[in-house]
């Protein structure tokens, strides 16, 4: 059988999201529960789940595209020999949605402070050399979200840059 994996429903103020990696390929065996992407909204940075077992077949949107919440995303097949065009026609004409799993672990991973951390928040402070120890989080619960990080950044380069003006008057 034919399972349409479809963009999860990513919260009552997001409508779509951006396909950042697919995490398996086509042709490779998928378990219910295994993480298939990495999507990234306006907020947050989240793995999707399989829920269903069977083997990738198909990947109908590309990384870097948006995609809005209930779109066909991929192809998940009983077997890897099963046809994609005639089992297609006997799918059911709506696969059930995604629904994540309500723990925060699977969106946001702690920072040393123990604020929570959404993973795109992480990869940018990454990149630009910020101390997530440094950042105040002002999502949910002290989320510390991209957005945070960005203000800390630029707030950061503006206090560089009055040090700089300040030592050149001391001199």
């Amino acid at each position: 059988m034919v399972h349409k994996i479809v963009m999860p429903d990513l919260g009552q103020t997001t409508a779509e999201g951006r396909i950042l990696r697919w995490l398996k390929n086509p042709g490779e065996k998928v378990t219910k529960g295994d993480f298939l992407l990495e999507v990234e909204t306006d907020k947050v940075t989240m793995e999707v789940e399989s829920y269903v077992g069977g083997y990738l077949r198909q990947v109908l949107a590309t990384e870097g595209q948006m995609v809005s919440a209930a779109c066909p995303i991929a192809l998940i097949t009983d077997t890897l020999e099963e046809p994609l065009e005639r089992s297609e026609e006997k799918a059911p004409p709506s696969s059930p949605a995604f629904q994540p799993k309500s723990t925060p672990s699977r969106i946001a991973i702690p920072s040393p402070t123990g604020s929570p951390v959404a993973p795109a928040a992480r990869a940018l402070a990454r990149e630009l050399g910020i101390d997530m120890a440094l950042v105040s989080g002002t999502g949910p619960g002290g989320l510390i979200t991209r957005k945070d990080v960005e203000t800390f950044s630029r707030n950061r380069a503006s206090l560089k840059a009055m040090d700089a003006t300040k030592s050149g008057a001391l001199e």
